[in-house]
């Protein structure tokens, strides 16, 4: 190139990441020393803008690994800035999608194992699962409740270590080596329980053989069983004795009523005393199917213990003095009124006095007392009969359960008086405590809770 003077070019090629510069230095006449300065100047320009490029590209990438290892050690919160326009910014907004959905992902999973560990935990259900060495690995809850063990005793041990029943542990034996499910119920001593179980033997994921041991505690189940076994007993001979003996009177009464005047009218009071008790029997089983339905709520209004007790104790004061009973009732002054159904509470005392009558022999005393004790009413009926053995105690509010009963047939007794007293005395809230001794006599308390405000 010529324009009027030598010149000479030098030419500097310098790579910086994915860009060229070239440095062109012109040397003509151009003192040493400043070209010097120009080549440094140049470089300095090259370095700084290699180094401002090169952090561009390095400072999102450290990011990237720092979030990188942060989501490696469960931290999903972190979040990167988004460079727009180039491949980096796409990378950090794909690194941040990948996070929400990993967060919202273990969010729904975790939520899922809250539920099915909720579940787990408070099923009825004993639950053990073993593996394929017959070690329990996972247990709930329900387990130490039933066998009373904690689960730290349970876990890592074979079943028989910590629950001490030789019928489960040959029933999961007997499931592991036939590979088949067992069903079965068992017996627990002390406490006294009754168990169905249920053995499976199950494969998990990795096909590793293991047992799923479902314990179920039936013991209320079983009495209910009883209970409804001995209502229908009791419930067919309390109706075949009056029936029977209704049929019999009415055959004697047929034959006689013309030949024999006298007797057909002992017939007919015999008549009438079993049909009293039949009728009896029955608005007894209607009052307590009553009470054991939940719909048929107590109507809550005051009543006046003091009017209730003076009541039933005068309607008995004939039946005891032809007993040779001696029935007297004391009532403190300051008895608060409860507030209940007024024909249950009746009920309740009238069964109570009923109950005495009828199992205390002739000279005996029964005395009805209502006190205030600590602000509540308390009723008390007291005889000197027969008295309980302490063994009778826990069942004398059973239905049709009776201590004595040729005395209570006799003497015209259902066996449902003291089961209704129970069911009345819980349908208002009342405790009823049992004092007896055989052979001296028995007192039942019944204390009502205080009466809600606006109802005395």
């Amino acid at each position: 190139m010529r324009i009027g003077r030598k010149l000479v070019v030098s030419y500097t090629l310098l790579a910086v990441s994915t860009f060229v510069i070239t440095s062109v230095v012109l040397r003509s006449s151009i003192p040493n020393f400043l070209i010097v300065i120009i080549a440094i100047g140049a470089s300095m320009l090259v370095i700084g803008t290699s180094y401002v490029l090169s952090k561009s590209f390095t400072t999102p990438l450290k990011r990237m690994m720092v979030m990188a290892e942060r989501m490696a050690n469960d931290d999903l919160e972190q979040r990167l800035p988004v460079r727009e326009g180039d491949e980096i910014g796409e990378l950090s907004k794909s690194l941040n999608e990948l996070a929400e959905k990993l967060k919202a992902r273990i969010d729904e999973l975790q939520a899922e194992k809250a539920k099915a560990d909720l579940i787990f935990n408070n099923m009825a259900e004993g639950i053990l699962l073993l593996n394929q060495n017959g070690e329990v690995m996972l247990t709930n809850p329900s387990i130490e409740r039933i066998f009373r063990v904690a689960a730290a005793e349970v876990i890592g041990n074979p079943v028989l270590h910590s629950i001490r029943n030789y019928d489960l542990d040959h029933a999961i034996e007997e499931s592991a080596v036939n590979k088949h499910e067992v069903i079965d119920e068992i017996v627990l001593q002390s406490p006294f329980k009754q168990l169905r179980i249920r053995i499976m033997p199950i494969t998990n994921s990795l096909g590793e053989d293991q047992t799923l041991v479902v314990i179920r505690d039936i013991t209320r189940q079983k009495q209910v069983e009883r209970l409804r076994k001995d209502f229908v007993a009791n419930v067919s001979h309390e109706l075949k004795t009056p029936l029977t003996g209704l049929k019999l009177l009415s055959d004697n009464l047929l034959r006689s009523i013309d030949t024999d005047p006298a007797s057909s009218k002992v017939f007919i009071m015999r008549l009438d005393k079993e049909l009293s008790t039949l009728i009896n029997l029955v608005r007894e089983l209607i009052d307590l199917s009553k009470l054991e339905n939940p719909q048929e709520a107590a109507e809550r209004i005051p009543v006046d213990l003091e009017d209730v007790v003076v009541e039933v104790c005068m309607s008995f004061s004939q039946l005891a003095t032809s007993s040779d009973l001696k029935l007297a009732w004391d009532i403190a002054s300051d008895v608060p009124d409860i507030a209940g159904d007024q024909e249950q509470i009746f009920t309740m005392v009238r069964n109570l006095v009923d109950n005495a009558i009828r199992y205390t022999p002739a000279g005996g005393k029964i005395d009805v007392r209502l006190a205030n004790i600590d602000g509540l009413a308390r009723l008390a009926v007291i005889d000197s009969g027969i008295g309980l053995a302490k063994r009778e105690i826990p069942r004398i509010f059973e239905r049709f359960y009776r201590v004595d009963k040729a005395r209570s047939r006799e003497t015209g007794g259902t066996g449902l008086g003291l089961s209704l007293v129970k069911h009345i005395a819980e349908n208002h809230g009342a405790i009823i405590d049992v004092d007896t001794s055989l052979g001296i006599g028995s007192t039942f308390y019944v204390t009502f809770p205080s009466s809600p405000t606006g109802t005395s």
